[in-house]
């Protein structure tokens, strides 16, 4: 970004531990999430007619600022922003706790990620998650990616659709789950269950996502009520945890 971009935003009062949210879909889904602040919507002239109409269909209360689109791709430091940047807050998340008090339904879905560390798969795990119907997200508040412009764009903006929960020590996360009804699932390359056997009557169930590389910690695994496996070629080593994840999702939402 230039010195005199940067003067020219800097006069927006934008904070400064704003967050770039690029891309249609993500741009979309950010300024319709009340969990999100949103501060700024740059464009290009050519799509402005486009956003500023979207913006007062939906009753946001946003400035719109006019780039090019080789400053945007300066901002963005990439030129797959789709001639879209929105500068907003990060996503502010409910603790578990505070989530599970308002818990009204008997059948509930919910997806752990225990220390993965790639924005990649995250982000490609809570679209899948948003996909198969899953209510909640946790991460961990520690050892788990920030949120990032990259992590959002990788869930296709569905991070603003879902509700995402932030955790503690998982241990006792676990312990408060299993006190409000939740079956709490381990996908682990050596579960006893084969994912498409699990019990189809529980309707609160937890699934854990282990680190990719490393898969679950060995007390995270002691303290779950079933380790599942999906079945793969024997020859292959392992499943990339976005796509375990995925399919493990998939087998769970047919229940």
């Amino acid at each position: 970004m230039t010195i005199k971009q940067i003067k020219k935003l800097n006069k927006l009062n934008i904070p400064n531990n704003a967050i770039q949210i690029y891309g249609n879909h993500s741009a979309k889904s950010a300024l319709l999430n009340s969990n999100r602040n949103c501060y700024l919507l740059c464009t290009t002239e050519k799509k402005f007619d486009y956003w500023n109409d979207f913006i007062i269909s939906n009753e946001v209360s946003i400035k719109i600022v006019l780039l090019e689109k080789i400053e945007l791709n300066d901002i963005s430091n990439s030129n797959n922003h789709q001639g879209i940047i929105v500068f907003a807050s990060k996503i502010i998340k409910k603790k578990l706790s505070e989530y599970l008090k308002k818990l009204s339904s008997k059948k509930t879905k919910i997806l752990i990620l225990d220390q993965l560390t790639d924005p990649q798969n995250v982000g490609s795990i809570i679209r899948s998650a948003f996909a198969f119907n899953f209510d909640a997200v946790c991460l961990l508040k520690n050892n788990t990616p920030i949120e990032t412009s990259s992590l959002i764009k990788a869930s296709a903006g569905e991070i603003d659709k879902i509700q995402i929960l932030e955790i503690g020590n998982l241990i006792q996360e676990i312990n408060i789950l299993k006190k409000q009804n939740f079956f709490i699932y381990g996908l682990d390359g050596n579960g006893k269950i084969k994912i498409q056997e699990i019990d189809k009557t529980d309707n609160r169930i937890a699934l854990i996502i282990g680190a990719e590389g490393k898969g679950l910690r060995n007390l995270t695994k002691q303290n779950v009520d079933g380790l599942v496996k999906i079945d793969v070629n024997p020859k292959c080593n392992s499943l990339n945890a976005a796509n375990a994840a995925s399919i493990a999702m998939y087998e769970i939402s047919k229940n």
